[in-house]
């Protein structure tokens, strides 16, 4: 259900064939930490903000979709997408050594969304106890890279069969017509014909790849090599931008129309899933093609405001997915350390120059708008981004 809630915005494009090392794009102050930043570590700029989405957000175990509420909203909780950024935040806040009855929480609220029908049980966009939604093979794999978090946190198998389960579905979004691919939610999966949303996608395909290569890390079972192999060649074949390495949002399956959207985190999820296959099977094919496309990103995706550099003004957790590209880049491509010492530059700026009285982040992190600063997700990213920083830098 992402892209029903997220708005188009066109970028510039810097040359697409000599990408600027992060020392050239580089503004005075553009990079390292923000020397006005506070002496607050990110780890606990992580609590302090998941402590801010308690106070405004939370309703029990679960949360509100947007505080202030906002014209429209008509159900009482939020969609899965925006929870699962609190999954998120669950997993990481554990990470970071936090009590566990917060990881607990977390975890304990998903199981609102979860639909155990007889075939192919997975998590719908809507608590199933009120309503009966449909099932976004994107959200299903952003659901499965969670729980293999919480399954490598804590090694309780519940989670691990939980994650094969949901891929079990994640799987079935894949048939062969244009060749392969995922659909982007079940109703308008295999045997669509018409309408906007018969579509194959980068980010549920990108999401699929990364997901089998994660499982096949843990069983080796080949099934999920294959499968990632594959997914991940059909979105690079398909979708890939070859001017910039970068991708197309989808194709429509009767026009076979492009939609030539791109965007932060479709870059980072093949990224990631280029990681993980280089990781897995040495081929460095898989690692030149994920730096192809993080030099790109950082290359498009980057811009001077305030005299300083900046990721884009828009889409706070989408740009949080490409910084956790980048740091699972960076053991094998060291300029990518340079791209997330941006990210942190970005961190310090928005905590002293992008929140609202009620401590809560603008999405354009220089602080120039406020964006849907509102929307649950956008708040949730900051934890994420905040505690990733706090483990990329070893804070202790």
């Amino acid at each position: 259900m992402m892209n029903l809630m997220v708005l188009s915005l066109v970028f510039a494009c810097f040359g697409c064939n000599d990408y600027p090392s992060p020392g050239e794009q580089m503004v005075e102050n553009g990079a390292g930490p923000d020397s006005t930043a506070t002496s607050i570590s990110y780890k606990e700029r992580a609590k302090l903000t998941y402590d801010m989405i308690q106070t405004h957000y939370a309703i029990g175990d679960l949360y509100r979709e947007n505080f202030p509420a906002q014209a429209g909203d008509n159900n009482q909780y939020s969609y899965l997408w925006p929870y699962v950024g609190m999954l998120t935040a669950g997993n990481l806040l554990l990470e970071l050594g936090y009590d566990e009855a917060i990881f607990n929480k977390e975890f304990g609220g998903l199981e609102a969304y979860y639909d155990n029908r007889p075939n192919l049980p997975t998590y719908q966009a809507y608590v199933a106890a009120i309503q009966s939604t449909d099932h976004y093979y994107d959200d299903s794999a952003i659901v499965a890279m969670e729980l293999i978090d919480a399954y490598k946190n804590t090694n309780k198998q519940f989670y691990l069969q939980r994650a094969i389960s949901v891929t079990q579905f994640i799987m079935s979004g894949e048939d062969n017509v244009l060749g392969g691919g995922i659909y982007w939610f079940e109703a308008m999966g295999a045997g669509c014909t018409s309408g906007p949303n018969c579509i194959k996608c980068a980010n549920t395909t990108a999401y699929a790849s990364f997901v089998t290569a994660e499982l096949y890390k843990l069983t080796s079972n080949p099934i999920y090599l294959e499968f990632a192999k594959r997914t991940y060649l059909w979105n690079y074949n398909t979708l890939r931008d070859p001017g910039d390495n970068l991708y197309y949002n989808s194709k429509h399956i009767t026009t076979q129309q492009i939609d030539a959207t791109k965007w932060t985190y479709n870059a980072a999820m093949m990224i990631m899933a280029g990681v993980d296959l280089f990781e897995i099977t040495g081929d460095q094919l898989y690692l030149t093609q994920a730096t192809a496309t993080a030099q790109s990103a950082f290359s498009e995706w980057t811009s001077v405001r305030n005299d300083r550099l900046f990721y884009p003004a828009n889409d706070s957790w989408f740009n949080t997915e490409l910084m956790t590209s980048y740091i699972r880049l960076a053991p094998h491509y060291p300029a990518a350390d340079q791209y997330v010492k941006v990210f942190i530059n970005n961190l310090d700026y928005a905590w002293e120059n992008a929140r609202n009285s009620e401590g809560q982040f603008y999405e354009d992190w220089s602080g120039n708008t406020q964006g849907r600063y509102y929307w649950l997700l956008h708040q949730a990213a900051l934890v994420e981004a905040y505690g990733r920083a706090s483990l990329y830098l070893n804070e202790e």
